[in-house]
């Protein structure tokens, strides 16, 4: 079986960048890399954010030990055997060229990373199993939005783990590592659409490993994506349409929301696989 640890990250109004990162790894692969995290750690769970602008559990160190704290997990990550993934989405975008979209650009992310932890499995041959830390107000969302993936896709079904695990990121190193990366995927697009232009030297030491990426999505996606609304196109290759969502949510008696949203999609898969 493959672990795989999840966690999302983003700048402190949740306005320019939204990302959620995973890290992957044999048990073996993640008991060294958590012995390490623990003793280095001593005794303060790890908080990317907290760490960095040194608030939180760290705002009473030194800010150079909080630099060298920040260093030196950095250095175990990219020493291990793990390799993880971040997805970042570009807020400012999404909202310049598609205003008045739904919220869903943390489960957009949240969806690419459950897709690449599946084809990971396939080539691996390994059941991979899930484990997050999501704030409340995801979690529901983000189990529903799971089981749909999973569920309606063969391949998925076969390599994604029945149900996905949450568990408070101060109880697991394993999903800390997580916390890092996917503020380094934030931070590496932040960096390119906010006011600060630069490049971390903390990522470029995951990143010259090869075992590390993150991949953005900016103006171009949303340009491309407008596009595909526009034409309906898009109507074509999902199977249905705003008026097919309506007619569900009259039907069903429900008031439209996120979660509603995924409890429709579930429904939709469902009823366009019986017609195949």
């Amino acid at each position: 079986m493959i672990h795989v640890y999840g966690d999302d990250g983003a700048d402190a109004k949740k306005e320019r960048v939204v990302a959620v990162a995973v890290i992957a790894g044999t048990e073996e692969w993640w008991q060294n890399v958590e012995n390490q995290w623990i003793v280095r750690g001593a005794g303060v769970p790890f908080h990317a954010t907290d760490c960095e602008s040194n608030q939180g559990d760290y705002k009473n160190f030194p800010k150079d030990e909080n630099k060298a704290m920040y260093r030196d997990l950095t250095g175990i990550l990219a020493s291990s055997l793990l390799g993880g993934i971040g997805i970042a989405i570009d807020l400012t975008a999404q909202k310049k060229i598609i205003p008045g979209a739904l919220p869903l650009a943390y489960y957009r992310a949240f969806l690419e990373c459950i897709e690449r932890v599946a084809y990971v499995a396939e080539n691996l041959g390994e059941i991979a199993e899930l484990t997050f830390d999501i704030g409340t107000e995801n979690e529901y969302n983000a189990g529903l939005l799971y089981s749909w993936v999973r569920n309606g896709d063969a391949r998925f079904c076969k390599w994604l783990a029945p149900k996905i695990l949450f568990v408070p990121w101060r109880e697991s190193p394993r999903v800390q590592t997580a916390d890092l990366l996917a503020f380094e995927a934030w931070k590496a697009l932040d960096h390119t659409v906010g006011p600060v232009k630069r490049t971390r030297k903390s990522w470029e030491l995951l990143r010259a490993t090869q075992r590390f990426e993150t991949f953005s999505y900016s103006e171009e996606w949303f340009r491309d994506l407008k596009a595909h609304l526009n034409s309906g196109e898009l109507e074509k290759i999902v199977g249905f349409d705003e008026s097919d969502y309506k007619g569900w949510l009259k039907t069903t008696g429900r008031q439209h929301s996120i979660s509603n949203l995924f409890h429709f999609l579930g429904w939709i898969s469902n009823k366009i696989d019986s017609r195949s």
